[in-house]
């Protein structure tokens, strides 16, 4: 297998098994109950792109397709998981090779780095202020970072392993 299949495969792999942990991390936590800040990305894409969608006729082509609207758990579960594997992938192409030895250390950057692009950036602009604290409570935004974190010091330590056991 070419380098480059390789890395394909170790990617959507330990992505795959990092976002499934992930996704089971804040679904544990509608058990407690306790809110978490997911589906920020999704609230700030569909503010963005809506109109557009609209005006060009995909949301009302979605629709008559009988597909699931944005708002229902199935689109924001599906989006939530193709977001990690564009994260996987991310990880696996741009950011690996780039950071400083050692999985851990890699998996702690990617971790603090989203952390603070959702606590500045995307939660903000979706009205939840930072880190999502205008409705979330100290539990819900601990309970969130930990779930990504979990994303990615286990797509980093899997990406790692597969990674030197492929030889590249």
């Amino acid at each position: 297998m070419s380098a480059l299949k390789s890395r394909l495969a170790t990617a959507l792999i330990s992505g795959g098994v990092a976002i499934a942990l992930n996704t089971l991390a804040l679904k544990a936590a509608d058990l407690v109950p306790l809110a978490t800040a997911k589906g920020g990305l999704l609230r700030l894409l569909s503010s963005w792109f809506s109109g557009s969608l609209e005006a060009m006729g995909v949301a009302s082509a979605w629709s008559r397709a009988g597909a699931p609207a944005p708002d229902r758990p199935l689109f924001q579960t599906g989006f939530h998981l193709f977001a990690g594997m564009m994260m996987a992938l991310f990880y696996s192409f741009v950011a690996e090779p780039m950071l400083p030895a050692g999985d851990i250390r890699k998996g702690a950057i990617c971790t603090i780095a989203m952390w603070l692009l959702n606590a500045v950036v995307v939660l903000p602009a979706t009205g939840e202020g930072f880190a999502g604290r205008a409705h979330l409570t100290l539990a819900g935004i601990v309970w969130f970072a930990a779930a990504h974190s979990l994303f990615f010091m286990v797509l980093a330590v899997l990406y790692g392993v597969g990674r030197r056991r492929s030889g590249w």
